[in-house]
């Protein structure tokens, strides 16, 4: 089968974490004997085609400053508060360009034919798209979280409803369902073993980041929903334990001055965006994987994020905020606490690093859930496979 991916975030190179389950998902379909062709945003200044970051797989690259730097929702947030016309006038254009691709793909000169199947990624602008231009193409559209969200805030979950009602909607957690838009809920998957480590692994990850003692370690964008400002207030009441945060985002600076300020400099090492090795040698060489997660005012938190799964996969003890998907990810596997509460986050911290019995069977149970969330399972759900769409969609 030929298949068109629209996405606007996807790996702009090689271990690149940018839309990492978009490419993920892809390596799935290529390992299936499918083409895969994907039609994705860029970095303004960079070129609308690209060469592949995955074996099989084709990219097409739409420029637009609306994503890459510090993710979609947050700009178009900034904008929706600020210069509205400028942010709708950008996301107009990049939704005809994307729906020109699209157009283009299904009648390829040469080969007369058009896409066997499209995936398209975030509800607005992909799933849109994809549902109004893609003719009688199966479709399965992800919502992923921040596209559900933004909709919300805008009282335009119509768009969801308009979605589901030309193609199979998979929401990635329970918490994103929208009345009237049937939908399966499944989370984005992982490669388990990509992160699975030995002792040996870890204490070699361990000496390459020279850690002394307990780390803790973010993994994530700097923005203002992931609540890193909550965790430095919470590592403030704790003692003897270090900080990573691995990432990059508009909060960054501002995130740098609240540790010095806090007196944490020495405590709090900041590694900016990691990709490949570093990445996976965070993971294993921590003690526990913290995901802070606020609810903003606006409604908006996290849905699913992976790096749960990936931290689980790594080992780490995982301590997160009770929002959106998570609790269904991580259930009695890590420490769940109330989000925007600074003690009961340091509480949690400070027993997910304690070597003991309770680190160790949550941590082994962690090992277990990560296991069922490999592509090999969630990948076929998805699609699917095995609920009387395998035949007409030809999986």
């Amino acid at each position: 089968m030929r298949i068109g991916v629209l996405t606007t975030s996807y790996p702009r190179y090689p271990g690149d974490p940018a839309g990492h389950f978009v490419a993920g998902l892809n390596r799935y379909l290529v390992g299936r004997g499918h083409s895969v062709e994907v039609l994705a945003a860029s970095e303004p200044g960079a070129s609308a085609a690209s060469e592949p970051v995955e074996p099989g797989v084709t990219v097409q690259r739409i420029p637009s400053p609306l994503f890459y730097r510090g993710g979609a929702p947050d700009a178009l947030a900034a904008g929706l508060d600020g210069a509205r016309l400028a942010v709708a006038i950008e996301a107009a254009r990049f939704s005809a360009r994307l729906g020109q691709l699209l157009r283009a793909g299904q009648a390829q000169a040469q080969a007369q034919v058009g896409y066997d199947a499209l995936i398209s990624h975030w509800v607005v602008p992909c799933g849109m798209v994809a549902a109004a231009l893609g003719g009688d193409c199966p479709h399965i559209a992800v919502a992923h979280s921040s596209d559900v969200h933004l909709l919300r805030r805008l009282r335009l979950e119509s768009a969801v409803r308009y979605v589901s009602s030309r193609a199979r909607l998979v929401y990635t957690s329970a918490s994103l369902r929208v009345p009237g838009a049937p939908g399966v809920v499944v989370p984005m998957g992982i490669d388990t073993a990509a992160f699975q480590g030995t002792p040996d692994q870890r204490a070699a990850a361990r000496r390459r980041l020279a850690a002394a003692g307990p780390a803790v370690l973010f993994l994530g964008r700097l923005v203002a929903v992931k609540g890193v400002g909550l965790l430095l207030a919470a590592l403030a009441q704790t003692g003897g334990l270090d900080l990573w945060i691995a990432g990059d985002g508009p909060l960054r600076a501002g995130l740098e001055a609240e540790a010095l300020r806090r007196g944490l400099g020495p405590r709090v090492r900041f590694f900016g965006e990691v990709a490949g090795a570093l990445r996976r040698d965070l993971l294993l060489a921590c003690d526990a994987l913290a995901l802070p997660s606020l609810v903003l005012a606006d409604g908006r938190t996290d849905g699913a994020p992976q790096v749960v799964l990936e931290g689980m996969a790594a080992g780490c003890a995982v301590v997160a905020s009770r929002v959106g998907g998570v609790p269904e990810l991580i259930q009695d596997a890590g420490w769940l606490v109330a989000p925007g509460d600074a003690g009961a986050l340091a509480q949690a911290l400070v027993e997910a690093v304690q070597p003991g019995r309770l680190r160790d069977e949550r941590v082994a149970k962690a090992l277990r859930r990560a296991a069922t969330y490999d592509w090999a399972s969630v990948a076929p759900r998805i699609l699917g496979m095995g609920e009387g769409l395998t035949a007409p969609l030809g999986w």
